[in-house]
């Protein structure tokens, strides 16, 4: 934010529920051999195949009935999950974004991408190029296409913060949830013993704390 006039936020769209599981299953084999472990991924893999497709499952996810494709999806809290999905899957993407569109500034969180640079043009540019890998590559859509290129000068909301050139902050949302939240226990506690949620809240309020 420092360095660079200009930033564009990009997320991927239903990004667990659209990993496809026979890529991953492909991906890993070019690199391991061992047939036990590919078995035991093959099992994982099963577990999370068409996870998504149900009527319920897509409404409690918030997933669009159009996107994604029936059969996909990964068990969502699985730690093997997140090595899939974060690291295994989108790997790629990593290289191409710094060997060959050669950005002078790129973060990615899972499928929270930022690109920094000094010219919108050039950040219109990239943002189309990420989009077009995504889908030759990955079949993976942009949830919002044509994401705003914003001042640097301004502020990214990213992962709950607010980013600032001056600093770290967290979002108004977070806030928001966290003053729901003792409403809840509040409500719910009056009278009782509140110790455990008193621990969840202190938890909470750490989070926003912790900058």
């Amino acid at each position: 934010m420092r360095c660079y006039r200009f930033a564009v936020h990009l997320d991927i769209r239903s990004f667990f529920p659209s990993v496809d599981p026979r890529r991953v299953r492909q991906l890993l084999t070019c690199r391991i051999s061992d047939e036990r472990f590919l078995a035991v991924v093959d099992q994982i893999l099963e577990r999370g195949r068409g996870l998504f497709d149900g009527v319920r499952a897509r409404r409690h996810a918030r997933i669009d009935p159009d996107w994604p494709p029936p059969g996909r999806g990964l068990p969502l809290g699985a730690a093997t999950s997140q090595l899939f999905a974060a690291h295994l899957y989108l790997e790629q993407l990593d290289r191409y974004v710094k060997r060959e569109l050669r950005l002078p500034a790129y973060v990615r969180y899972v499928d929270d991408l930022f690109l920094f640079g000094d010219r919108r043009g050039d950040l219109r540019r990239w943002r189309g190029a990420v989009a077009a890998w995504l889908l030759r590559e990955r079949e993976l859509r942009l949830k919002h296409p044509e994401a705003r290129v914003v001042s640097c000068r301004g502020h990214l909301d990213a992962l709950g913060r607010r980013i600032h050139r001056s600093g770290v902050e967290a979002c108004d949302r977070g806030w928001r949830r966290a003053g729901e939240r003792i409403g809840r226990v509040v409500e719910r506690r009056v009278g009782g013993d509140a110790e455990d949620d008193l621990a969840s809240l202190t938890a909470s309020f750490g989070h926003l704390f912790h900058l």
